[in-house]
Formats: structure tokens, C-alpha cells, sequence
């Protein structure tokens, strides 16, 4: 019975056992090896095997499938296709808006060459494009810093500043004018002051400097964002923004920007900042059009 039984187990496992590699030319080799008649084999396997390893892998990748659609489709039927889930602290972005100003420039800085009269065009066709929803608004544009004077470029240029968009987010308003901060300017202190009802004073503020102390600056439409609307899911609002502009740069200088409200954070560090834009502008040997020579 013993010696039946090996000699059953030595057959099926003769049917398993890989033959030792074929010998002779190397031609004849690799033909064996892709088709072997002998075996009636494709790359080492028979039809038999080959269906098996086939059929193991539809099954296998259909399941996974199967499984991934099941668990998109209980994700997405998670989501409010309105809003985001999370907004504001509960969010990655947080409840704190970055400030941005423009135009924007890929090196980092505003170059202004007086000798070349087309060394701005680019700033003054990001701002044409970027104002373009705001042209018949006329909480907009007052005469300066607008596409008809090209933005104030080269010679007064403009800067356009906005609160990037944070879903839900609302400005806490510097509104009483017996409380605020120490560290605003007097300027601005006094013009709010002069403001007589709390809705001219609920307001977000701009304010921003020279860090060289070179160039005097003004706010043709004046210091303040137009009345805030809140950020909702699908509004289609547009971002206020408000203007500052440069009184005649001669020299390179570097601005600074914030917009004040109570929860705009500030922190002027360069490695995390927040609440302020910073803009460099380089200006390069030439004549303005006033004929000032620029050293």
C-alpha cells in the first residue's frame, strides 16, 4: 500500500517538476523558451496554467475595483458639493486671510527701467486683466490707479492689495476710535476718528509704508476696502481690493502692505508671514518723464 501510494504522489508531482533547461544551439534555446512543442508550452506555461494565472488576475483586480469604487462613492456621498467640510480653524488654511498684492512678479520684484519704455508692460497687463471685473463697478476707480493712466506705470505706480478668500470668513472692524491700536499710524488714526458713524469705521484698513522711507504714498480711492461682503460657498462676489500708489519712485525700495482688521494676524516675520504683502521694486538707471536723472 506504502509503495502505491509514492508511486501515485512521484506522478502528480511529475506533472509540477519543471524539465532541466534545453541544451543545444542558442537559437534553438530561446525558441524553446518562448514556445516548446515538446510541452505545448508559452513562456514556460501551459494554456492550462496561463488560463489560471489569467483568471486569478481579473478576479483579483476586479475586487480591487470594486472596492475602490465603493469607497469613492461613500466619500463623495460624504461631501457637501456646496461648501467644503471643514472651514475656518477646523481647516487646513485656517481662519487667518493672507494679503496679496499686484501685481505679481515671477522674480520677486517690480523692475522699472526709465530708459525702456516698455519694461512695465507686463506689470500693466496683469493689472488690466486682474481689474477687468471691477471696470464698471464704481466703487472702483477714481481717475488714478485704473487702466486709462495704465496704472500710475512707470512713474507713480500702483499697487492693488486684496484679502485672499477664506469660506465664512468676516472681519472683526477696528471701529471704535478711542481703542485703537497703538502701533497705527497717526494718519490713520485721525481719519478714522474724523469718521462719524460706526458703519464708515467698519471697515478693513489699509496701510502700508516705505521700508527705505524714500517714497511718499497715497490711496486714490481711498484707505479702506468697499463695504466687505462674507465668503460663501459659490457666491460670486468679487474680492474687494483697494489701491495705494507710489509718488514718483526714483529709487529701488521695498513696500509694505497690511489691511487691518481685529482677526487679520500680522506677523512681519519673512520665514511665516501673514497680514501684509511685500513688494520690492527695482528701479534701474534711466530718466523718468519728468526728466529727473535717476543715479
Amino acid at each position: 500500500m506504502a509503495g502505491k501510494s509514492n508511486g501515485t504522489d512521484v506522478g502528480h508531482m511529475a506533472e509540477w517538476v519543471r524539465a532541466p533547461p534545453p541544451t543545444g544551439p542558442w537559437l534553438h534555446r530561446v525558441g524553446k523558451a518562448i514556445y516548446n512543442p515538446d510541452e505545448k508550452s508559452f513562456l514556460g506555461r501551459t494554456p492550462k496554467r496561463w488560463g489560471i494565472v489569467i483568471t486569478f488576475y481579473l478576479v483579483f483586480y476586479a475586487v480591487l475595483a470594486l472596492m475602490f469604487a465603493t469607497c469613492m462613492g461613500g466619500l463623495l456621498l460624504s461631501l457637501n458639493k456646496d461648501r467644503p467640510t471643514y472651514t475656518l480653524d477646523q481647516s487646513l488654511i485656517g481662519s487667518n486671510p493672507g494679503v496679496t498684492a499686484r501685481p505679481l512678479s515671477v522674480t520677486g520684484e517690480i523692475k522699472i527701467d526709465h530708459s525702456d519704455a516698455n519694461s512695465t508692460n507686463e506689470y500693466v497687463d496683469q493689472l488690466n486683466e486682474f481689474f477687468a471685473p471691477y471696470v464698471t463697478d464704481p466703487l472702483y476707480g477714481h481717475g488714478e490707479c485704473v487702466p486709462a493712466d495704465n496704472f500710475g506705470y512707470p512713474d507713480t505706480p500702483c499697487l492693488l492689495l486684496k484679502l485672499n478668500r477664506i469660506i465664512d470668513w468676516e472681519p472683526h472692524y477696528y471701529n471704535d476710535a478711542a481703542s485703537l491700536p497703538e502701533d497705527f499710524p497717526t494718519e490713520l488714526v485721525d481719519h478714522i476718528k474724523n469718521l462719524t458713524t460706526p458703519a464708515e469705521r467698519s471697515r478693513v484698513w489699509a496701510w502700508c509704508w516705505d521700508e527705505n522711507q524714500r517714497v511718499e504714498l497715497e490711496y486714490p480711492w481711498g484707505r479702506a476696502l468697499p463695504a466687505f461682503q462674507t465668503y460663501k460657498a459659490g457666491a460670486t462676489h468679487r474680492n474687494p481690493i483697494v489701491a495705494v500708489r507710489l509718488k514718483q519712485v526714483s529709487n529701488s525700495t521695498v513696500i509694505r502692505c497690511r489691511l487691518l482688521a481685529k482677526n487679520i494676524i500680522y506677523n512681519k516675520s519673512l520665514k511665516e508671514p501673514s497680514g501684509y504683502a511685500r513688494v520690492i521694486i527695482n528701479v534701474v538707471s534711466g530718466t523718468p518723464s519728468n526728466g529727473e536723472t535717476i543715479e
